[in-house]
């Protein structure tokens, strides 16, 4: 089988819609199209239903869709370390973050030492929301994950937290609070918010949904993001306000102005996670370096 139809399936299956899956995969709608009908040709199956709005798994689809992503996932995987090899290196760590972990300082502090340490060991960074991460490290696709606080815990999971960070307000540049230095967070009020798409209870969404109930008020409107920089880009629409960690403010976009808060409990913690029962020796490396730097 065609790992390209597999890796097809899987993106669709993601984004439920043509034009967005084809972009990710860098090919046209038609091409898309040919694809999955040469995999449910192969499979004797249908895997979506499709009309002119929708697109929709079937019930066999949701139920091989599990099993495509982690036969491609495997596959990347062999073909990540092949190429590991190729460049002399001895080993891999494959280290998984939530998007807006990318700029704060802790991670790029903790690849740093461990670089230090292990210089022959590539490490290798994967972008993927908080579900994702913890799915691929329980089964073993991911050797450890950078989360954002509060995440479920698993007893066959060990958790630390590195780094905890206010967060801060971003307004468009017309908001009324747009010059302000500091600002109380219940002045957001009456706007609409974007907050990152989490599970309940979890990761940066629960963060800035929690902020607000301290603050005595529930936006009148929200729009969930996949991801902080969907959310600010929206804020330099003037669509709304949202709250990102300190370390986004050095993302400039036209229009947004950002805020500190007096606030002081609105935070969110970053929490490093890897499976408890995999020793391997890049990953006790790894946990080594947290204690250094």
């Amino acid at each position: 089988m065609d790992y390209r139809y597999l890796h097809a399936f899987v993106v669709l299956a993601r984004e439920l819609h043509f034009g967005k899956a084809a972009l990710r995969l860098n090919i046209t709608q038609p091409a898309l199209s040919r694809q999955i009908r040469v995999l449910e040709d192969q499979l004797g199956m249908v895997l979506f239903t499709r009309d002119r709005r929708h697109v929709a798994l079937t019930v066999e689809g949701t139920q091989l869709a599990a099993e495509a992503r982690s036969a491609v996932s495997h596959y990347e995987k062999m073909l990540s370390r092949a190429s590991s090899l190729r460049k002399g290196y001895k080993g891999q760590l494959i280290l998984g973050y939530v998007g807006s972990s990318i700029l704060d300082p802790a991670l790029t502090r903790l690849i740093t030492c461990f670089r230090e340490i292990k210089p022959d060991v590539e490490i290798v960074i994967e972008e993927h929301n908080v579900d994702e991460q913890l799915t691929l490290l329980i089964d073993h696709q991911l050797d450890m994950g950078l989360l954002r606080s509060p995440v479920p815990h698993f007893a066959n999971l060990d958790y630390v937290d590195i780094a905890t960070r206010s967060l801060i307000a971003a307004v468009p540049h017309t908001h009324p609070q747009a010059g302000a230095g500091k600002i109380a967070l219940e002045t957001l009020s009456g706007d609409t918010f974007m907050i990152q798409k989490d599970p309940p209870g979890v990761g940066l969404g629960w963060s800035a949904l929690h902020a607000c109930e301290m603050a005595r008020f529930v936006p009148p409107k929200i729009y969930f993001t996949r991801d902080v920089a969907v959310a600010i880009g929206m804020v330099s629409m003037g669509i709304g306000v949202t709250l990102v960690p300190e370390t986004q403010r050095s993302v400039t976009l036209p229009n947004v102005c950002y805020c500190l808060l007096h606030d002081p409990e609105v935070t969110t913690t970053l929490t490093l996670c890897w499976p408890k029962f995999r020793k391997s020796r890049e990953l006790i490396e790894f946990v080594r370096s947290l204690t250094l730097g």
